[in-house]
């Protein structure tokens, strides 16, 4: 996603920072948007925009940085600053 049209009037993103920003709460009243889930470790859920005309704000799993995530915490445990 381009991170101007992002921003610009209309874009997903600028509406979930306005609504965050004002009330702690990205998501508003009902209705408004795709929900952003509140985070869980057991079952990691993401908000993903994506460039896609039908639907461009997703809710998926958010496992695509595990591997990434786990490398770096094996990492400080072993080279601790």
């Amino acid at each position: 996603m381009d991170l101007v049209a992002a921003f610009a009037e209309g874009g997903e993103l600028k509406d979930y920072v306005i609504r965050f920003t004002n009330n702690l709460d990205p998501n508003g009243e009902k209705g408004l948007g795709v929900p952003w889930p509140q985070w869980n470790p057991q079952k990691p859920k993401a908000i993903i925009f994506q460039d896609d005309m039908y639907f461009p704000v997703v809710v998926g799993d958010d496992n695509y940085r595990t591997d990434a995530l786990t490398y770096v915490g094996n990492m400080s445990l072993l080279y601790p600053i």
